[in-house]
């Protein structure tokens, strides 16, 4: 399998995927369930919202944007706290970048035409 993947083109294992949709870390958590459910993937990445608009990004800056990925588990384990259980209403009403570990690590921008 890896000598197969050696000699792939990294356009040809994007070819039909969807452009990575934008989720904003102050989005609340009942907004991420609702998109992680409609999600096909595990998680959704999450991104702090772009502080000029009309700028062009390169891919440092948006690298600079990123914050990590949520998924179910993430959900989970914020709402199963204690505090989340006391006050439901509250935990659902909390910004997504009080549950997101950071980790734009997780993101690589990569040419088309990488082999």
């Amino acid at each position: 399998m890896a000598s197969v993947f050696i000699y792939h083109v990294v356009g040809d294992l994007t070819v039909g995927k969807p452009e990575l949709a934008e989720f904003y870390e102050t989005e609340t958590v009942e907004a991420a369930i609702k998109a992680i459910g409609e999600s096909t993937e595990c998680g959704i990445p999450v991104w702090k919202k772009k502080t000029h608009v009309g700028i062009i990004e390169n891919g440092e800056m948006r690298q600079q944007r990123f914050v990590g990925i949520l998924n179910s588990f993430d959900i989970v384990a914020f709402l199963a706290k204690s505090d989340c259980l006391e006050d439901q209403d509250k935990a659902m009403k909390t910004p997504v970048s009080q549950v997101i570990v950071p980790n734009n690590s997780l993101l690589k921008q990569v040419d088309p035409g990488t082999r």
